[in-house]
């Protein structure tokens, strides 16, 4: 059994995420704040962000041992933030590309959940500033010795 050590698990994502994408600054947990919305103008070199959730028992692969023997799933939200709708749909899918069906070390894949949105961000005046585009990426935690 590998633990249940999803810090370590969402810091490995996350290096893989930033090697794989070194063009892009690739933020964690990041909040668009008002303040920092008024900030950023429609010139914005496109970015990533990476919001982590939680772990939840997965039903299926429950142990006969008890809790600590049992499979967890935990996702990433990948939002890309950038100046135009396409430009964001055209980069969440560059990184979804790359992303989808890697191996996280002692889980599963990275697996698609839900669907891809594009969300506006207006200024003041209403009018959009940035868009942001959002996939969803689970994967397994602790599945090696699952049952065991």
């Amino acid at each position: 059994m590998t633990g249940l050590d999803l810090i370590a698990v969402q810091d490995v994502i996350a290096t893989h995420v930033e090697t794989s994408f070194p063009t892009y600054d690739v933020k964690q947990d990041y909040v668009l704040d008002d303040e920092e919305i008024l900030k950023l103008d429609n010139r914005i070199k496109p970015f990533i962000v990476l919001r982590w959730h939680g772990l939840s028992r997965s039903p299926q692969n429950a142990s006969f041992r008890g809790a600590r023997f049992d499979e967890y799933n935990s996702a990433v939200d990948v939002i890309v933030v950038a100046p135009n709708p396409r430009i964001s749909r055209q980069a969440l899918n560059y990184v979804m590309d790359e992303l989808i069906g890697w191996q996280v070390p002692g889980g599963s894949q990275l697996t698609p959940s839900g669907g891809q949105s594009v969300a506006s961000v207006p200024d003041y005046q209403g009018k959009p500033h940035l868009y942001l585009a959002v996939n969803t990426l689970t994967f397994q935690v602790n599945s090696d010795g699952v049952g065991a």
